[in-house]
Protein backbone atom coordinates (compact mmCIF):
# COMPACT_ATOMS: atom_id res chain seq x y z
CA UNK A 1 0.00 0.00 0.00
CA UNK A 2 1.47 3.34 -1.00
CA UNK A 3 1.21 6.12 1.55
CA UNK A 4 0.90 9.56 -0.01
CA UNK A 5 3.17 11.84 1.97
CA UNK A 6 1.72 15.05 0.52
CA UNK A 7 -1.77 14.02 1.64
CA UNK A 8 -0.64 13.79 5.25
CA UNK A 9 0.46 16.98 7.03
CA UNK A 10 3.11 15.19 9.05
CA UNK A 11 5.63 13.87 6.53
CA UNK A 12 7.72 12.28 9.23
CA UNK A 13 4.74 10.21 10.44
CA UNK A 14 3.98 9.10 6.87
CA UNK A 15 7.58 8.04 6.36
CA UNK A 16 7.56 6.15 9.66
CA UNK A 17 4.32 4.40 8.68
CA UNK A 18 5.90 3.33 5.39
CA UNK A 19 9.06 2.23 7.19
CA UNK A 20 6.99 0.23 9.69
CA UNK A 21 5.13 -1.58 6.91
CA UNK A 22 8.39 -2.31 5.12
CA UNK A 23 10.06 -3.52 8.30
CA UNK A 24 7.16 -5.82 9.17
CA UNK A 25 6.98 -7.19 5.64
CA UNK A 26 10.68 -7.81 5.02
CA UNK A 27 12.46 -7.66 8.37
CA UNK A 28 15.35 -5.30 9.05
CA UNK A 29 17.98 -7.05 6.95
CA UNK A 30 15.89 -7.06 3.78
CA UNK A 31 14.10 -3.73 4.33
CA UNK A 32 15.41 -1.03 2.03
CA UNK A 33 15.30 2.73 2.16
CA UNK A 34 14.29 2.68 -1.52
CA UNK A 35 11.19 0.62 -0.66
CA UNK A 36 10.27 2.99 2.17
CA UNK A 37 10.67 6.01 -0.13
CA UNK A 38 8.54 4.30 -2.80
CA UNK A 39 5.78 3.49 -0.29
CA UNK A 40 5.93 6.99 1.17
CA UNK A 41 5.72 8.51 -2.32
CA UNK A 42 8.90 10.57 -2.00
CA UNK A 43 12.40 10.38 -3.38
CA UNK A 44 15.20 8.65 -1.54
CA UNK A 45 16.89 12.05 -1.16
CA UNK A 46 13.67 13.47 0.32
CA UNK A 47 13.57 10.65 2.82
CA UNK A 48 17.18 11.36 3.84
CA UNK A 49 16.18 14.94 4.67
CA UNK A 50 14.12 13.50 7.52
CA UNK A 51 16.33 10.54 8.47
CA UNK A 52 20.05 10.68 7.66
CA UNK A 53 20.63 6.90 7.80
CA UNK A 54 18.79 3.60 7.42
CA UNK A 55 19.51 2.90 11.08
CA UNK A 56 18.00 6.20 12.25
CA UNK A 57 14.93 5.62 10.06
CA UNK A 58 14.28 2.12 11.33
CA UNK A 59 15.14 2.96 14.95
CA UNK A 60 12.42 5.65 14.87
CA UNK A 61 10.07 3.29 13.05
CA UNK A 62 10.57 0.53 15.59
CA UNK A 63 9.98 2.96 18.43
CA UNK A 64 6.72 4.05 16.77
CA UNK A 65 5.60 0.44 16.19
CA UNK A 66 6.27 -0.48 19.80
CA UNK A 67 4.54 2.65 21.12
CA UNK A 68 1.49 1.92 18.96
CA UNK A 69 1.39 -1.73 20.07
CA UNK A 70 1.71 -0.83 23.75
CA UNK A 71 -0.90 1.94 23.43
CA UNK A 72 -3.32 -0.47 21.76
CA UNK A 73 -2.64 -3.08 24.40
CA UNK A 74 -3.07 -0.52 27.19
CA UNK A 75 -6.43 0.57 25.76
CA UNK A 76 -7.62 -3.04 25.47
CA UNK A 77 -6.48 -3.88 29.00
CA UNK A 78 -8.26 -0.86 30.45
CA UNK A 79 -11.58 -1.30 28.64
CA UNK A 80 -14.34 -0.73 31.22
CA UNK A 81 -16.99 -3.38 31.67
CA UNK A 82 -15.08 -6.05 29.76
CA UNK A 83 -14.25 -9.30 31.57
CA UNK A 84 -10.58 -9.81 32.49
CA UNK A 85 -10.10 -12.80 30.17
CA UNK A 86 -11.34 -10.80 27.18
CA UNK A 87 -9.25 -7.73 28.09
CA UNK A 88 -6.12 -9.88 28.36
CA UNK A 89 -6.76 -11.55 25.01
CA UNK A 90 -7.50 -8.19 23.39
CA UNK A 91 -4.27 -6.85 24.89
CA UNK A 92 -2.27 -9.65 23.30
CA UNK A 93 -4.20 -9.19 20.04
CA UNK A 94 -3.15 -5.52 20.02
CA UNK A 95 0.45 -6.59 20.46
CA UNK A 96 0.04 -9.12 17.66
CA UNK A 97 -0.84 -6.35 15.19
CA UNK A 98 -0.92 -8.53 12.09
CA UNK A 99 2.63 -9.49 11.25
CA UNK A 100 4.07 -7.80 14.33
CA UNK A 101 3.57 -11.03 16.27
CA UNK A 102 5.83 -12.98 13.91
CA UNK A 103 8.50 -10.28 13.79
CA UNK A 104 8.43 -9.01 17.39
CA UNK A 105 11.60 -10.82 18.45
CA UNK A 106 13.50 -9.52 15.43
CA UNK A 107 12.13 -6.02 16.01
CA UNK A 108 13.15 -6.08 19.68
CA UNK A 109 16.64 -7.34 18.79
CA UNK A 110 16.99 -4.68 16.09
CA UNK A 111 15.75 -1.99 18.49
CA UNK A 112 18.38 -3.06 21.00
CA UNK A 113 21.12 -2.89 18.38
CA UNK A 114 20.00 0.46 16.96
CA UNK A 115 18.99 2.29 20.12
CA UNK A 116 20.91 0.54 22.85
CA UNK A 117 17.67 -0.01 24.77
CA UNK A 118 17.70 -3.65 25.88
CA UNK A 119 14.91 -5.83 24.52
CA UNK A 120 14.25 -7.05 28.07
CA UNK A 121 13.53 -3.45 29.10
CA UNK A 122 11.03 -3.03 26.27
CA UNK A 123 9.39 -6.35 27.08
CA UNK A 124 9.33 -5.36 30.75
CA UNK A 125 7.20 -2.35 29.86
CA UNK A 126 4.71 -4.68 28.19
CA UNK A 127 4.60 -7.01 31.21
CA UNK A 128 3.97 -4.01 33.49
CA UNK A 129 0.83 -3.14 31.49
CA UNK A 130 -0.54 -6.68 31.86
CA UNK A 131 0.35 -6.81 35.56
CA UNK A 132 -1.50 -3.53 36.13
CA UNK A 133 -4.63 -4.97 34.49
CA UNK A 134 -4.39 -8.07 36.67
CA UNK A 135 -3.88 -5.99 39.84
CA UNK A 136 -7.17 -4.19 39.23
CA UNK A 137 -9.07 -7.47 39.65
CA UNK A 138 -10.84 -8.43 42.87
CA UNK A 139 -8.96 -10.64 45.32
CA UNK A 140 -11.09 -13.63 44.36
CA UNK A 141 -9.33 -14.32 41.06
CA UNK A 142 -8.12 -17.93 40.79
CA UNK A 143 -4.48 -16.95 40.36
CA UNK A 144 -4.68 -14.76 43.49
CA UNK A 145 -6.22 -17.58 45.55
CA UNK A 146 -3.28 -19.71 44.46
CA UNK A 147 -0.86 -17.13 45.91
CA UNK A 148 0.54 -15.82 42.63
CA UNK A 149 1.31 -12.14 42.13
CA UNK A 150 0.09 -10.04 39.22
CA UNK A 151 3.71 -9.59 38.09
CA UNK A 152 4.31 -13.34 38.09
CA UNK A 153 1.12 -14.08 36.14
CA UNK A 154 1.86 -11.30 33.63
CA UNK A 155 5.38 -12.64 33.14
CA UNK A 156 4.11 -16.18 32.58
CA UNK A 157 1.48 -14.95 30.12
CA UNK A 158 4.06 -12.91 28.20
CA UNK A 159 6.53 -15.81 28.16
CA UNK A 160 3.77 -18.09 26.88
CA UNK A 161 2.98 -15.50 24.23
CA UNK A 162 6.62 -15.50 23.14
CA UNK A 163 6.64 -19.28 22.88
CA UNK A 164 3.37 -19.39 20.95
CA UNK A 165 4.74 -16.90 18.43
CA UNK A 166 7.40 -19.45 17.55
CA UNK A 167 5.06 -22.44 17.51
CA UNK A 168 2.15 -21.00 15.52
CA UNK A 169 1.97 -20.02 11.89
CA UNK A 170 -0.75 -17.37 11.96
CA UNK A 171 -2.16 -14.65 14.16
CA UNK A 172 -5.51 -16.48 14.61
CA UNK A 173 -3.67 -19.64 15.70
CA UNK A 174 -1.53 -17.58 18.10
CA UNK A 175 -4.63 -15.88 19.57
CA UNK A 176 -6.40 -19.22 19.97
CA UNK A 177 -3.43 -20.48 22.00
CA UNK A 178 -3.44 -17.32 24.10
CA UNK A 179 -7.20 -17.67 24.65
CA UNK A 180 -6.63 -21.17 26.03
CA UNK A 181 -3.82 -20.17 28.40
CA UNK A 182 -5.73 -17.11 29.63
CA UNK A 183 -8.75 -19.30 30.33
CA UNK A 184 -6.52 -21.75 32.21
CA UNK A 185 -5.00 -18.96 34.34
CA UNK A 186 -8.16 -16.94 35.00
CA UNK A 187 -11.01 -19.44 35.20
CA UNK A 188 -12.04 -21.05 38.48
Amino acid sequence: MEIKVDAIPDRRAAILDAAGETLLRYGFRKASVDEVARQAGISRQGLYLHFPTKDSLFAASIQRLLEQAVAGSRAALGAPGVPLEERLLNGFAALAGGTLVSRLDEILDTAERLTGQPAAELEGEIVIEFAAALEREPDSSPWQRGGATADAVATVLYATSSGLKRLTSSVPEYLDGMRQVIYFVCSP
